[in-house]
């Protein structure tokens, strides 16, 4: 039973993707998430190299002592991207376009993270097909479980097949993380604690 009911959650993530539960980016540019390992320059100089590429930065996620960042950029290429990095003396790990926008729906998308919560990113991977949409109701199940292991669903981004997404999550902690995606039916790659946010001004 359990496994069924996993089995419709993931099912049900995929019908709302499909019923306008989605945005994305510009059509003259896309959208990408850049797993880098390097601080970036200084901010000023960051975003003339970017837009020397036709580079926009949008919100950057890092970790506490900022050896792994997940940034959100907007640019005409992945090559445009990793050309900005290079100009920027970033240490690019992955670069993955993401143009869908998982909206969670939950009162976490204020962006204040609450105090004794912490920021995670979630790195997930589907099986072809597994995001055929996600619906509200389905969301509320989502987010009603995730409050039981005291996790949040904050936002996702995910990439045009919907086979990998990066979920923001707040949480007491990681096993707090893992259990709700457990009790979910949700897959886990990779888990990194994100206290450090910036978004563009």
């Amino acid at each position: 039973m359990k496994h069924l009911i996993a089995s419709a959650t993931i099912l049900s993530i995929a019908q709302a993707l499909a019923v306008g539960s989605m945005t994305y980016a510009a059509e003259s540019s896309h959208r990408y998430v850049v797993e880098s390992a390097t601080p970036p320059a200084t901010q000023g100089k960051a975003k003339a190299n970017d837009s020397s590429v036709g580079v926009h930065w949008l919100r950057s996620y890092s970790s506490a002592d900022k050896k792994t960042t997940y940034s959100l950029y907007e640019a005409p290429s992945e090559e445009a991207v990793r050309k900005a990095a290079a100009l920027n003396k970033l240490t690019v790990n992955h670069v993955n376009e993401a143009p869908v926008d998982l909206d969670s729906e939950s009162d976490a998308r204020s962006g204040n993270l609450p105090a004794g919560m912490h920021r995670y990113m979630i790195e997930r991977t589907f099986p072809a097909g597994a995001l055929a949409g996600l619906d509200s109701a389905t969301k509320a199940k989502v987010n009603a479980t995730n409050s039981k292991f005291g996790a949040q669903w904050v936002t996702s981004y995910a990439n045009s097949d919907e086979t990998k997404t990066y979920c923001v999550y707040n949480a007491a902690d990681e096993a707090a993380v893992r259990a709700a995606a457990k009790a979910n039916g949700l897959p886990v790659d990779k888990v990194t604690e994100v206290p450090v946010a910036a978004t563009s001004k």
